[in-house]
């Protein structure tokens, strides 16, 4: 799903912006291919990657102030949830460089931008439009 835009603005009959579908059924941002049994999204944009499952206070509550930061300066992003399929949380295990990195991490297209860590020091300096590679 792409966040950063309220509803009104991403609801296609009133006219506004709506996220490009998967490329293999047309109706979902990320969907399973059937012959190659793995995601298929678009590289490109920012992709902030969370699980809507785990126990961790500390992960929610990470991956909560991401993306209300990035809500708060609507800055536009997709949320990949690994929880929905193993090969996504590989998928971001790797573009971290990291075996066991934990989300939230945030990519842009294909370049690994950091962690929450490294995302809070952004803000804190002022660097965020640099750190998300948009700049």
């Amino acid at each position: 799903m792409t966040r950063g835009l309220s509803r009104k603005e991403t609801a296609p009959e009133r006219g506004g912006l709506v996220s490009r579908p998967c490329s293999c059924c047309h109706r979902h941002p990320v969907c399973l291919s059937a012959s190659a049994r793995r995601p298929i999204r678009s590289m490109s944009g920012l992709r902030v990657y969370s699980t809507s499952v785990t126990g961790s206070r500390e992960i929610k509550s990470q991956q909560s102030e991401v993306t209300r930061i990035l809500d708060g300066k609507r800055i536009q992003y997709q949320l990949v949830d690994i929880s929905q399929d193993n090969a996504l949380r590989d998928e971001m295990r790797a573009l971290a460089g990291n075996p066991k990195a934990t989300p939230p991490q945030i990519v842009n297209g294909d370049q690994y931008c950091g962690d929450y860590e490294l995302f809070v020091e952004a803000v804190e300096q002022n660097t965020l439009q640099e750190f998300l590679k948009l700049a």
